[in-house]
């Protein structure tokens, strides 16, 4: 029973201790909740794949959050929700080049 209870103390110290999350990196910077690491196990550079979907899967997310973002494999780009989950307001991130 001590050890369960200690075990469990430790574990609840532990998981509130850092509330950033780091794949393939072991430094998460401080003001980020999530850093990818553009480097795989291996150190070979990779990108990150966000959720490519078509409009009409888009505009079927329920309550998507202001700021959530998924590429529009239609319309060729990378859509931001810039409105509400309740009246999501869907725009396209374009860059002049």
């Amino acid at each position: 029973m001590k050890k369960t209870l200690i075990l469990t103390g430790a574990i609840l110290c532990t998981s509130h201790a850092f509330g950033q999350v780091g794949i393939n990196s072991e430094t998460p910077h401080p003001s980020s909740n999530l850093t990818v690491a553009p480097t795989n196990l291996e150190g070979k550079y990779k990108g990150t794949l966000l959720s490519p979907m078509t409009t009409n899967q888009i505009n079927s997310i329920p309550r998507p959050a202001n700021g959530l973002l998924a590429y529009d494999t239609e319309k060729k780009c990378l859509k931001v929700n810039k409105g509400n989950p309740t009246q999501p307001q869907w725009l396209c991130i374009n860059t002049k080049q």
